[in-house]
C-alpha cells in the first residue's frame, strides 16, 4: 500500500473512531493534535477522564495492538502530558485507549490499553 493511500486510510478509521466514541457518549476534544512530542490520534472526554486515543486502521485486532510499540506509547504519553497542560487539566486522570478499525463490523475499543506515569 502506498503512503498516499495509507494516509487516507488511517484518516477515515480516525473519523469512524470519533463518530464510535461519540455515540458511546464521548465529547471529543480534538483529533490529529500536534505537539513537539508528536501526534494524538485522537483526545476525548467522558466521566472526568482525559482519554487519548491511538487509532490504528488494520485487518485485526492483535495486528493493531501489535502495531503499538512501547516507543510509540512513551511517544503518546508525553503528547498528552503537553495537552493537558494545555488545556489546564493536569488534575484530570488521564487513560490511553487504542480502536483498531476494520477488525470487523464495529471498531474495537480497549479501554486502558496501556498504562504510563504521568511525565512531569
Amino acid at each position: 500500500m502506498n503512503r498516499e493511500r495509507a494516509e487516507r486510510r488511517g484518516r477515515l478509521a480516525e473519523w469512524v473512531a470519533m463518530l464510535f466514541l461519540m455515540a458511546k457518549g464521548y465529547r471529543i476534544l480534538g483529533h490529529r493534535l500536534r505537539t513537539p512530542f508528536g501526534e494524538v490520534d485522537v483526545a476525548a472526554w467522558k466521566g472526568g477522564v482525559l482519554a487519548i486515543i491511538e487509532v490504528k486502521a488494520r485487518a485485526s485486532y492483535d495486528a493493531g495492538a501489535h502495531a503499538l510499540t512501547p516507543h510509540a506509547q512513551d511517544r503518546i504519553a508525553r503528547a498528552a502530558s503537553v495537552l493537558a497542560g494545555r488545556w489546564r487539566l493536569t488534575a484530570a486522570p488521564i487513560r490511553y485507549d487504542l480502536i483498531v478499525v476494520g477488525a470487523g463490523l464495529l471498531p474495537r475499543h480497549e479501554r486502558g490499553a496501556w498504562t504510563a506515569e504521568r511525565l512531569r
